[in-house]
Order: C-alpha cells, then sequence, then structure tokens
C-alpha cells in the first residue's frame, strides 16, 4: 500500500513538474515577443556587430556571432 502511495506521489510530482515548466515557458516567450519595429531594430543591431566583427578580421566567428545574436532576438523572419 505504501509503494502505491509513493508512486502516486512521484506521479504528481512528475505532472506538478511538467506544468510548471510549460508555464514557465509559455510566460517566457509571451514577455519575449517583440514588436515588428523592435525586431527590426534588433536585426540592425546584430547586422551592424557583424559588420564590425568582419572589418576587425573576425573571420567565420563572426559568422556565428550574427545567427546567435539573430536568435536571441526573438524574431522570425
Amino acid at each position: 500500500m505504501l509503494t502505491a502511495v509513493l508512486r502516486r506521489a512521484s506521479a504528481a510530482r512528475r505532472l506538478a513538474g511538467a506544468a510548471f515548466c510549460f508555464g514557465l515557458a509559455f510566460s517566457l516567450a509571451a514577455s519575449a515577443a517583440l514588436t515588428p519595429e523592435q525586431c527590426t531594430l534588433c536585426w540592425q543591431d546584430c547586422i551592424a556587430r557583424y559588420e564590425q566583427c568582419r572589418a576587425e578580421g573576425g573571420g567565420s566567428a563572426c559568422f556565428r556571432e550574427r545567427q546567435a545574436c539573430v536568435n536571441a532576438c526573438g524574431c522570425r523572419g
């Protein structure tokens, strides 16, 4: 009987943990949403950083940094 109680408690904890993670992810996604104007500014900033990196001789690392920057904007193009 004790085993059944522990299984239910464990299942309840997993369900609560999953619900918490889903809620957290959903709220973070909602708060991170940018307007189209903010996305444009973010992308322009990424491009400016990329061009500066290339001008300083950063090579292929500049492209990876630009991709990371664009992904961090959280916008879809």
